[in-house]
């Protein structure tokens, strides 16, 4: 049976807004994207997963397929509502959480994306990314 929370509502419910400053309880920059999907996991999945989840540093967004593959966490073509959706794109990758998938499209919240430091969401082709199962 799944999780009650996942993938839970479409809402910024991160608990670090405006507070950007410093290390999160996960060991990522606050209000970064990796600590905004960090805190997800943890909220949604209890899974306590942190920046040396399994072992590895999980790192930069870019770095998180590698951590996945190291750790025997699946990862895919296949999103599905709870997963992380991660790209080895820009300076230093991106990841976020994966709401809700219809057709084509994956619809994903984040942080420090289209805001600097800030909450959205975007629906995007399927293809943009890559996915992480850590539960789901």
């Amino acid at each position: 049976m799944q999780h009650a929370n996942i993938p839970g509502p479409i809402k910024d419910d991160y608990p670090y807004p405006g507070q950007c400053d410093g290390i999160d309880s996960w060991h990522y920059y606050k209000c970064q994207c990796t600590s905004f999907v960090a805190w997800r996991i943890n909220s949604r999945l209890g899974v306590k997963f942190d920046n040396y989840y399994k072992g590895p540093n999980w790192g930069n967004g870019n770095t998180w397929d590698e951590a996945a593959r190291k750790t025997g966490v699946t990862i895919n073509g296949t999103p599905v509502p709870g997963c992380v959706a991660q790209t080895n794109a820009g300076s230093y990758g991106h990841v976020a959480w994966v709401a809700k998938v219809s057709g084509d499209s994956v619809t994903v919240e984040e942080y420090n994306y289209v805001h600097a430091k800030k909450y959205s969401t975007r629906t995007v082709p399927k293809s943009s990314f890559n996915y992480i199962h850590i539960k789901v």
